[in-house]
Parts: structure tokens; sequence; C-alpha cells
């Protein structure tokens, strides 16, 4: 399990540093600092943050907002944009990007906080396939729910964020040896780790790719590249025995690449 990697892009030292230390207390991990929209992106480019903070006005040729374009453009990473009250042409300019969020200075800590959050709960939704939104939604209808709920677990790109506390930690899916239901909670095991949260498998299936987790058990989802064996009724999985089910099985033995 990983921390929520952050790029600050900001060429004033001192707020600089300050959101540094703001982003280590809250539990994430500042991959990377630079004073110049360029040298942001070279940083991006070669460390793949999960999360960009950029500040607007950066000095030299290249704006923040040039560098947000790119961001979007390249590698399709979310930003929050770190601004002052500027003028009219700068915040337009600025909007046009479609920023996932601003955090006006002087910074406050809850500030940068409820902006990562919000960020990465939005762009997760927008980098849904239109069959995983429908798929996701159709789950939070038959438990009565609205798709706005509060998500205990985000998909972004080849990792799955979820909450520890008041941040979000990140797990690579091809770490994820499998899941396991107990009611409305389920166990993340993971490299020899369990992670626990309050959500059902019928939900996090939905939001996970089918070519890479399949259901053997109505308790249990797996990583099919994780299965060392396949016996009458269960599976071997990181050297632990799972049950499944003789429906699940034979539709496993098709799935898989003869």
């Amino acid at each position: 399990m990983e921390k929520v990697r952050v790029l600050v892009v900001e060429d004033e030292v001192i707020i600089a540093q300050s959101i540094i230390s703001m982003i280590e207390k809250m539990g994430y991990e500042c991959v990377g600092t630079a004073i110049r929209a360029t040298k942001g992106l070279e940083l991006a480019k070669a460390l793949k943050p999960d999360i960009a903070l950029l500040d607007i006005n950066l000095k030299g040729k290249e704006t923040g907002i040039w560098l947000a374009s790119e961001l979007k453009r390249e590698l399709n990473i979310p930003y929050v944009f770190l601004t002052s009250l500027g003028d009219k042409k700068t915040i337009e300019e600025a909007t046009a990007t479609m920023p996932y969020g601003y955090v006006l200075k002087p910074v406050a800590q809850q500030a940068v906080y409820a902006a990562i959050e919000t960020a990465l709960a939005r762009f997760s939704q927008e980098n849904r396939t239109p069959a995983r939104r429908e798929a996701t939604l159709a789950v939070n209808n038959t438990l009565g729910e609205k798709e706005e709920v509060e998500k205990p677990s985000l998909l972004i790109k080849d990792a799955l964020f979820i909450k520890d506390e008041y941040q979000y930690v990140k797990i690579i899916l091809s770490e994820i040896d499998y899941i396991k239901s107990d009611g409305n909670y389920i166990e993340i095991h993971s490299q020899g780790k369990k992670k626990v949260l309050k959500e059902t498998l019928k939900n996090m299936e939905a939001k996970l790719p089918t070519d890479i987790f399949f259901q053997i058990h109505r308790s249990y989802l797996v990583n099919v590249e994780k299965i060392e064996s396949i016996g009458g009724n269960s599976i071997k999985v990181n050297n632990e025995e799972l049950p499944i089910v003789k429906e699940r099985r034979d539709a496993l033995l098709a799935y898989l690449p003869s």
C-alpha cells in the first residue's frame, strides 16, 4: 500500500515548503517540487504523481495554466490551482482548463486537504467508462443509495484509493491478491497485508476491471493473475486456500486462456 503521491509546482519557496509540510502531516507524499512550469512537466513525466498542485502565476515564459493544459493533454493527471485572487483574464484562462479545484493563498491545511480529496473523487468519477458508471449506479440503486453518497474507495487508473482515517491510501491493482466480504465490510489482501473498509463486495466488484478480478464465491473476488492452482472446491492464491463454488469454477476455467 502506498501513499497518495503529490507534485507541487510553486515558485515561492516559503509557500512551497509550507504546502509540503501540510501534505506530509496529512499522510500524503510529496514526490517532487518545481519552481518553473517546464521543470514541473519534466517531473510529472518522470514521477507520475497521482495529483499536482500548481501555482497559476509561475514566473517564466510558461505559466501554471500552460502546465495544467500539458498535464491534461499528455499525462491525464488531475491538478488543483494555487492562487491569489487574480485578474479576470487570468481566472478565465485558468477556468478554461477545467481544473479539479482551487486553493487560495495564504494556504490553509484544511483547504489543501479538501482540494485533494475532492479532486481525486471527481477524477475517479470522470475517468470511469460509461459501462462502469452504469454498473456502479445500478449497484447503488439496488442498495437504495444515490450516486452522490460518500464513496469509501476510488478507482484511478491502475490503482484503488481507499480511505484510511482522514486521507486516501493507494493500492496498486496488480498487487491485490484477493478481496473477501464480511457483510457490509470487505478485506483487501495485498502483499501479505490486509486493509478493512466499509463497502459491499458487490459495490467493489462494480468498480474493478473485469479482466483482472473474478468472483469465485459470493464472499470472494480474486486477482486471476495471482491464482497458483485450481482444485475441485478451492483455489490457491499466495499460498492461501480460498473456496470456489462449482459454477464459478467452471466459469473460471472457461475464462482463463487455454
